[in-house]
């Protein structure tokens, strides 16, 4: 099951590495530079669409690791100041490096709890 889901991931990732387009979100918020995300954090809509995608990256995630490993990482009581405010304190500290980079110090740094399958 584990060597499907690295085979499922790496087909996934080649499949969208030629969508990325210049000036358009093709690719998703995790290719956009710190140096661009750093202006908009403040934006209402910025600020939701970059909390949502973390969010959503960091599910993504937590599926793989419940598959794989029985764990997960806890993403419950989470908000917009934290999650937006951990990819700003990230991007300030590395302005040329990718949001991706940022979301996976923050998913990184979440408690790390085991799953137990529902009854």
């Amino acid at each position: 099951m584990g060597r499907c889901l690295a085979i499922l991931s790496l087909c996934g990732c080649l499949a969208a590495a030629p969508c990325r387009a210049e000036g358009l979100n093709a690719g998703g918020f995790g290719l956009m530079s710190c140096a661009d995300a750093t202006p908009v954090f403040d934006q209402r809509d910025y600020r939701t669409a970059f909390m949502t995608w973390t969010l959503g990256f960091a599910t993504g995630i937590n599926n793989v690791l419940i598959v794989r490993d029985r764990q997960f990482r806890d993403l419950s009581g989470l908000n917009a100041d934290l999650v937006v405010g951990s990819l700003r304190a990230f991007c300030t500290q590395h302005p040329t490096a990718l949001l991706v980079q940022g979301a996976e110090r923050f998913y990184a740094g979440l408690p790390l709890r085991t799953w137990t399958a529902p009854r």
